[in-house]
């Protein structure tokens, strides 16, 4: 009779176990059971893997987040003012670098569809700097800039960290009046080579 028990026992508590499989999904099983390789299993280098990130998609959500609060004043004509956005530059070197240049030419088409505002490609990097709390400081008199090029009130920054499988970005709108940080979005890029504990591995990417 206590072997019955026992086993009846056992199997509400494998029912229990399939049950809350079902309630959290195969998708999280799965994860479990991954097992992660370097990326070189998959035939690629970490150039490789960040060329495959969907940055387009990547950079939208960040403008989302950049634009979601803006109340940009507009001139004379009704005009919103032009956004001053630099190529984006590695946190470590504030160099842009090849990828900094491409995420800056899709950072600027990202915020001038969701802004809705004219966008202006200066190259102020020089001007740009950053403190031990990743404070914005500029370094020059960017007003006099402002004034004798063309009307602007705000500038957007972005910061790039690459790492070894991870690549985060960091976008500020700034005031160019005064330096004042209005927004800051973030988001970070993953990638890796795995496999299901058998057969060959195989790249993904993901975005949050």
């Amino acid at each position: 009779m206590n072997g019955v028990l026992s086993r009846l026992a056992l199997m509400s508590v494998a029912g229990a176990i399939l049950l809350t499989g079902c309630a959290t999904g195969v998708e999280r099983i799965d994860q479990a059971l991954l097992k992660e390789h370097a990326l070189q299993e998959c035939g690629l280098s970490r150039e490789d893997a960040v060329g495959r990130v969907n940055m387009r998609q990547l950079l939208a959500d960040v403008s989302k987040d950049i634009c979601a609060s803006a109340t940009e004043p507009a001139d004379t004509a009704g005009t919103p003012s032009a956004y001053i956005i630099p190529d984006m530059v590695d946190v470590q070197s504030y160099v842009p670098g090849a990828l900094g240049i491409s995420m800056g030419e899709l950072l600027r088409a990202s915020v001038f569809n969701v802004c809705n505002v004219p966008v202006r490609q200066v190259e102020v990097s020089s001007a740009i700097k950053f403190d031990a709390n990743g404070m914005v400081i500029l370094s020059r008199d960017l007003n006099q800039l402002r004034q004798r090029a063309f009307p602007a009130e705000t500038a957007v920054i972005g910061t790039y960290h690459l790492q070894r499988n991870k690549l985060t970005v960091v976008v500020r709108r700034v005031s160019l009046e005064n330096s004042l940080i209005s927004a800051i979005a973030t988001r970070e890029a993953r990638w890796r080579c795995s496999s299901p504990g058998f057969g060959n591995p195989s790249f993904s990417t993901s975005i949050h």
